[in-house]
This record gives C-alpha cells, sequence and structure tokens, in this order.
C-alpha cells in the first residue's frame, strides 16, 4: 500500500479524548504513559523505555529481568496486563528452542519465578517458537497466547530453501497452568513471523511480517489479515501496511481514534512509524521518531502515568515474586462513586456510569440478592432529556426511602437535584423542576457528593461537598425542603465523598481524601456523638482503605450493613483494570470490620470480600442470616 507523506500528529499518551474545560486537568493528571519493552545483543534481557507523546522514548537504564529458562536468551518480549491487574510476559528464550519463557508482575519491577512454557516439546519436527505474544480474548475470558514456528512435514507447498516456513500457532489459557493443544491460528499461504494481534471495533485484526527471501535481498511485507473472533478464522488482506522495507517485529498502538504501526529496521539499527484512522490510507511518521539506543524488538503498551513514573527510579531485587491479582469488580463496565443500599430483600448499587471527562448524562442501577451476582436493572433518570436545569455531569446519586417514596440525591452540571420514585429500580422524576443546591450558593464548597442520612428520631440531613471542609444541611420530613442553612463539619483531609452511618450509639463519618485521579486517593474516617459533629479521627488507623498492589485510587465509597447483623460492607470504586484512571473506575467490594472498641479496622483492595461458591449475604424477611 503507498504511505502517503503527509504527517500526522500522533496523539498524547491518553487515552481519552480532552475537552477545553478538562484541559488543565488532563495536563497534572495524564491518564497513561506509553512503556516501550525490548531487549539488546542477542537478548540480555527485559529493557523499558518510556513515552508521553509515543515519539520521543525515553530508556530507563536498567535491565528489569534477566533471563533464566531455555536456552537462557531474551528476545522479543511481549508485556500484556490482564483485567485482574497482573502483567504477563513471554518471550523467545532461544532460537532452535521448542517452548517460550513465560514471566507475571504486578509493577513491572518485581517478577515472579521465570518458566519455560515447553508448548511443541511433544511435537516432532518442531524447529523454533518465536516472537511470543498474549492477547486477552474477552468474548471466551482467556488468554491466547501466539507465536511462529516451523515444524517439519507441514505446508509443504511453500517450503523452500530461501526462507523458512513459519505460521502462527496458538495455545489458550485461563491460569497459565495449563493450555490447549498447540494449532495453526493464521496460514496466509506463506512463511511470516512476528505475530501481533489487535481488536478493533468488532472485528480482530493480525498483524505480521512476510518471510524475508535474505540471498535474493527480498524483504516481506507487513501483512494483516482480519477475523470475527479472536480464534478466528482469519482472512488475508490483499494490500500490506508496509512493503519494501526491511523491517519486522511489528507493534501497535491506539491513541484515540488513530493506530499507530511500529516497525524495526533491523538491519539499520533503528525504528519506523506509520498512522492510520482507517486502515487503508497509512502516513509514514518516522521522522522525529526517537527510540532507545539499542532497542531491539519490542512492543508497546499504555500504563498509568504514575506507573511509569515509579518505573524511573525502581531497582529491580532480582528476586522473585509472585504478584495477587485484584479482586474482581462487582458491576460490569466502568463505574464509581457506587451508593450501595438494601431495601426489602434486595440490595441496590446506584453509580456514576463513567465516560470520558466525567461527562456522564444518565444514572443506572445494580441489584442483587446476596451481594455477589449483581443484574443491571437499566437506566432511572436521564440528566439529558429529563431535567430543565442541566444537561450533563451526572454524578454521585444517592437513593433512601421514606413513607414508601423513594428520594434520589445526585450531582448534575455542578448542582444537587433530587428526584422521586415509587420503586428503587425507578424511573425518577425531577422533583422540584430546579437544584435542591444550586453552584454558586455562597457555601466554600463544590455542590457534588450528596449523601442522605435519617437518624434514629427521623430527622433526615444531606452531606455534601468537595473542599477542605465537609457540608451538612437538615432536611424537611417532605425530604425536599431544607430545613436551615448549611453548616460545615472539620473532617481531617477531607476532600469528598463523606458518609454517615450510626452504629452501637455512635455516628461514624467516612470520607475521601486526594484526587480521583490520584492513585493514592484513599478513605479516611473519625466518630461523632451527633450528626453534625464535631468529629474525632484516630491518631492510629486513620487511613482505612488505600492503594495496594494493582488496585488504585480506592475511594469514594459507600456502607451497607446486613440487616439484623453486625456484618457491614463498601461498595468503592478504584482504577479500572486492566487500563483506567479517573476517568475510567470499577466499583468493588470489600468486608468492613471493626475491633472490639468500635474502631475501624484497615481494609486491603487486595482481599475478595466472597470467594468462589460463597452464598454471600442472602436476605430472608429483611434481614440477613445468623
Amino acid at each position: 500500500m503507498p504511505i502517503a507523506s503527509l504527517r500526522l500528529k500522533f496523539c498524547a499518551a491518553v487515552l481519552l479524548a480532552a475537552s477545553a474545560t478538562m484541559a488543565a486537568a488532563q495536563t497534572k493528571w495524564p491518564i497513561n504513559t506509553w512503556v516501550f519493552t525490548s531487549f539488546q545483543g542477542n537478548g540480555d534481557g527485559l529493557h523499558l523505555s518510556t513515552s508521553e507523546d509515543g515519539r520521543s522514548w525515553k530508556d530507563l537504564g536498567k535491565v528489569f529481568v534477566k533471563p533464566s529458562v531455555g536456552s537462557g536468551l531474551m528476545r522479543d518480549p511481549h508485556i500484556l496486563r490482564g483485567p485482574d491487574g497482573i502483567f504477563r510476559m513471554v518471550w523467545t528464550t532461544g532460537w532452535k528452542d521448542k517452548g517460550i519463557g513465560y514471566a507475571s508482575s504486578s509493577d513491572l519491577v518485581n517478577w515472579s519465578r521465570q518458566q519455560y512454557l515447553p508448548l511443541l516439546e511433544k511435537v516432532p519436527g518442531t524447529n523454533n517458537a518465536w516472537a511470543p505474544e498474549t492477547f486477552f480474548d474477552e468474548a471466551g475470558q482467556q488468554y491466547v497466547i501466539t507465536w511462529s514456528s516451523d515444524i517439519d512435514g507441514r505446508f509443504k507447498e511453500t517450503k523452500s530453501t530461501e526462507r523458512m516456513n513459519n505460521r502462527t500457532y496458538f495455545v489458550t489459557t485461563k491460569n497459565f497452568d495449563t493450555f490447549s493443544a498447540p494449532q495453526v491460528l493464521i496460514d496466509p499461504g506463506f512463511d511470516h513471523i512476528d505475530t501481533t494481534l489487535l481488536r478493533s471495533g468488532k472485528r480482530y485484526i493480525a498483524v505480521f511480517k512476510e518471510g524475508d527471501r535474505q540471498k535474493a535481498k527480498a524483504w516481506g511485507a507487513i501483512r494483516w489479515a482480519v477475523a470475527d473472533a479472536a480464534l478466528g478464522p482469519y482472512r488475508l488482506m490483499p494490500e500490506p501496511l508496509v512493503a519494501g522495507k526491511r523491517v519486522e517485529g511489528p507493534t501497535l498502538a491506539v491513541a484515540g481514534d488513530k493506530v499507530r504501526l511500529y516497525v524495526d529496521h533491523y538491519a539499520d539499527a533503528r525504528y519506523g512509524a506509520f498512522e492510520t484512522t482507517d486502515w487503508q490510507t497509512w502516513t509514514d511518521v518516522s521522522e522525529g521518531l526517537a527510540v532507545a539506543k539499542g532497542q531491539r524488538h519490542g512492543t508497546v503498551l499504555a500504563v498509568p502515568a504514575w506507573l511509569a513514573k515509579d518505573l524511573e527510579s525502581a531497582q529491580p531485587s532480582g528476586q522473585p515474586a509472585a504478584p495477587v491479582p485484584a479482586p474482581p469488580a462487582a458491576l460490569d463496565g466502568y463505574t464509581a462513586d457506587p451508593a450501595i443500599r438494601v431495601f426489602g430483600d434486595t440490595y441496590y448499587i446506584y453509580p456514576t456510569s463513567d465516560k470520558p471527562n466525567w461527562q456522564t448524562t444518565d444514572f443506572s442501577v445494580w441489584s442483587s440478592k446476596n451481594l455477589v451476582d449483581w443484574k443491571n436493572e437499566g437506566k432511572v433518570l436521564d440528566v439529558a432529556n429529563d431535567l430543565k436545569w442541566a444537561r450533563i455531569e451526572a454524578w454521585a446519586p444517592d437513593v433512601i426511602e421514606r413513607n414508601g417514596t423513594y428520594f434520589m440525591y445526585f450531582c448534575a452540571q455542578g448542582n444537587i437535584g433530587v428526584a422521586t420514585a415509587k420503586s428503587p429500580l425507578g424511573p425518577f422524576v425531577d422533583a422540584l423542576g430546579k437544584p435542591l443546591l444550586a453552584k454558586g450558593m455562597g457555601v466554600q464548597t463544590n455542590t457534588i457528593d450528596p449523601y442522605p442520612f435519617i437518624d434514629d428520631d427521623g430527622q433526615a440531613y444531606l452531606y455534601f461537598g468537595n473542599g477542605k471542609l465537609g457540608n451538612v444541611v437538615k432536611l424537611k420530613p417532605d425530604m425536599l425542603t431544607l430545613d436551615g442553612p448549611v453548616q460545615t463539619i472539620a473532617l481531617k483531609e477531607h476532600r469528598e465523598g463523606a458518609v454517615v452511618f450510626k452504629r452501637a450509639g455512635k455516628y461514624y463519618f467516612m470520607w475521601s481524601i486526594d484526587d480521583a485521579r490520584s492513585p493514592n486517593y484513599r478513605v479516611g474516617w473519625g466518630t461523632a456523638d451527633s450528626p453534625l459533629g464535631p468529629v474525632t479521627s484516630p491518631q492510629d488507623g486513620f487511613i482505612v482503605l488505600q492503594r495496594n498492589g494493582s488496585a488504585v485510587g480506592t475511594a469514594h465509597h459507600s456502607v451497607v450493613n446486613v440487616p439484623g447483623t453486625d456484618r457491614w460492607y463498601v461498595a468503592y470504586h478504584r482504577h479500572a483494570l486492566p487500563e483506567g484512571g479517573g476517568f475510567q473506575r470499577q466499583t468493588v467490594l470489600a468486608r468492613m470490620e471493626f475491633t472490639a472498641d468500635g474502631a475501624i479496622r484497615p481494609m486491603d483492595p487486595m482481599r475478595v470480600p466472597f470467594k468462589p461458591g460463597d452464598l454471600g449475604e442472602p436476605l430472608v424477611n429483611g434481614r440477613g442470616r445468623p
């Protein structure tokens, strides 16, 4: 395919399109940084370089993993982060090995014990296993490992003395302990190597390098094939992506609507790059591309910007460290700011439905009978169409019941509104035709994150705010009218997301600290003798939920008590896995426990509240099991 001469500017290392109003915030809180894996020499180990724009790469100046399995090489390293937050690396261990290398990590610095995966050891005639890569097949909820092999006696019609006779093979695995039998994934009718897979919309794309004929100086093109499923069948596209150039090791990076293809000019010690928005027209953007000196055949992946920054100062210990998988998300998709409630015999979660730059427009609800199995019950309020006073920025809803009516308090365009319904499943209808708490009402805070609470005496309160102080206002019995002025409450290191509940006669306050885009977003707490404060926080054990392992940005939570018991659970959000940040988050559950004197025990976001097969917390007649 001809390469257009017009250069296109590559999108910065932000996978979400920035709006003008959020530009400053994205400068301060970049979402992703690109990481390029590579090796040097004949295969000395894992080298990493980073880039904010995908053009200028900074070598981190260290070997993160030195090879120790197979024939002792580490070539063509490929890293994929799975939905459990674990980075998994595969590599070529030797020119004539019949297996590949494998290791895993939670931080790209400390890696598990290396394993040799003998994928083709029992296949007679195997000559090699080159350039493995790992792809996560969402449809099958499994990993697909691909690599190139030349196996004697196969594909006789293309056997040649001019080049090898490689095809793309694959196995599947869910745990990297057991694997399916190796099979051919792609046979385009010619020798090829270095296959990489990408999902693009509803189709799957394989990009690979056609074999060279070295003596004739005929350099194989970078070709591509498409399929409707990860495991094929793949259909070879007629036109190559790059032709007439001595390149190999294609790797792809996606930023917004652009795809960048990097290729290794392996004989010239340099890299080239091409871009497309439609897979038809490609633009050569190699000019100005600066990869790390000595870099050879690697792959590109996006990682959180904070993690890339940590890599710069990190020193690999060289000691094996087995990574711990993060608990699975409770809800499907990107959700945040979860409000968890129990009405009757059912639990409900009302979250923010994450969209780019927090430009969300509607609210949905999930239901569960046991806190384990959650069902999306659909949309309950559409800010863009159901309100007269706001159209966007639908954030942080919460619902409470009084006298058979359900009241939803929510943020919309910097205001707090209230809507009502006769069912916790909605639909909710705007109750006032205007905000309950309007933006710029004179309170020194952002009017977001409402949390309703009804005390034992029937008095209702609405907590809210984003800033140094928390805010609370009493509500009249109709739950629609303010009962007096807004009052402030001093909360240690407060930022937002206040939660209030009562246990053993004490009022517990919990709130979020730092910024939702920060990996250090966390939860602090305190107690009071009144729902209006003052609130006292402990000197020790003040932070009860914070980052650990691959679980980061762990805050903006809510609390539910299993009725009739002293068992408590927290629903919170974290930065989504495998790729996420302040605009892509997931709702997760954790068990919350107390000490004998009533202190909240720190919660570990890497600990699952329920194991596979657990019954969870079913309710009967509005009460939990004893």
